[in-house]
């Protein structure tokens, strides 16, 4: 092909790729209420990839300095840091609690960008290594996210696990165009324009979000204006289990939120709180799991053989039922009749 048909063509493939994710990294950029961390790091991703495919695109037409092109250069150095950030914050929590570990792991970006100006930029050796070194580095951090996704698989519900499918996609899509480009750069494989791998992964991008929004969607915090911290937490969920398991309050047919955690010592918006995130169910499904734990033991038992169930709904601290047999077949996808039935063929 022509070089300079290439050349245009290549400008034009790049120039999608580009636009849409300057775009989409700036709106989640400038979205600032409530938004999360996991989409600023994927910002940061998204821009510093677009900054080095616009440099990339507009030197093909013009010279630009050696200096301007290492600052340029110096983006990949964000790539691996924010795929990381991104995964974890997105697959596991939106909160950014350690400030000190990111800057940590941005400081060779920054340091790249503070001695710009004394970093070889031509076709000498020692800046084919330094190139290598920095596809190198955006391989490294997508292999040891991979390896995480891997040892930390929770697919415990239809979201977390879309989520996991993703971000292994979207890792795997990293550290394919490193490689594609570290051989490339070694001349192992044909040459392919990272322009055209960018705006590929962008596409590809583009269309998840657009069948997924959730993965990209800002959440507001339920219990952002909360006093409550992870410490008081803990322990406010261990007096609430010990009232379970010891004291058996779930028993008593009259306990209600407000009292329950009047004797933690809490407000019931807080002791809410707690259950909800903790145990990811509210206060009448905590307390029905009980109920039908101790439904389930008495049913085990010889002398409850000939126990009415309604006898044994009673007991467990259920008010009707309709309700307990509503919660025993949503927690055991069965009827507290047919689980005792069961119980009997075994013996």
């Amino acid at each position: 092909m022509n070089p300079e048909v290439f050349k245009h063509i290549e400008l034009l493939l790049g120039s999608i790729g580009f636009i849409i994710a300057l775009f989409f990294g700036l709106f989640l950029i400038i979205t600032k209420k409530e938004r999360a961390s996991a989409n600023v790091f994927l910002a940061i991703y998204l821009l510093a990839f677009s900054l080095r495919i616009g440099k990339s695109l507009f030197y093909n037409y013009f010279p630009i300095d050696p200096v301007i092109r290492n600052v340029f250069l110096g983006m990949l150095l964000a790539i691996g840091p924010s795929l990381w950030f991104y995964a974890t914050r997105l697959f596991f929590t939106n909160e950014i609690r350690n400030s000190r570990s990111i800057l940590i792991q941005y400081a060779p970006l920054l340091l790249f960008v503070i001695f710009c100006w004394i970093i070889p930029n031509d076709d000498s050796i020692s800046s084919r290594i330094i190139f290598l070194g920095l596809l190198s580095h955006i391989l490294l951090y997508g292999l040891y996210t991979l390896y995480w996704l891997f040892t930390s698989k929770n697919q415990s519900n239809h979201k977390s696990y879309k989520v996991y499918h993703w971000l292994l996609f979207f890792t795997m899509l990293t550290i394919g165009m490193s490689l594609i480009q570290m051989g490339v750069f070694l001349r192992i494989v044909p040459y392919l324009s990272t322009a055209f791998l960018f705006s590929a992964i962008v596409l590809v991008l583009l269309i998840y979000a657009l069948r997924n929004p959730f993965l990209f969607k800002i959440e507001n915090k339920k219990y952002a204006n909360s006093s409550l911290n992870d410490e008081n937490a803990k322990t406010y969920l261990d007096q609430l289990t010990y009232l379970m398991e010891e004291e058996k309050l779930f028993l008593d047919p009259k306990i209600t939120l407000i009292k329950l955690s009047n004797r933690i010592g809490i407000t019931s918006k807080q002791l809410s709180q707690v259950i909800n995130q903790n145990k990811k169910e509210n206060y009448s499904q905590y307390i029905a799991r009980y109920r039908i734990a101790e439904a389930k033991r008495l049913l085990h038992l010889p002398e409850y053989q000939n126990f009415k169930i309604s006898s044994i709904a009673y007991d467990c601290g259920f008010n009707s039922i309709s309700s307990f047999n509503t919660a025993f077949k949503k927690l055991t996808n069965t009827t507290a009749v047919q689980y005792r039935e069961a119980q009997l063929k075994s013996l």
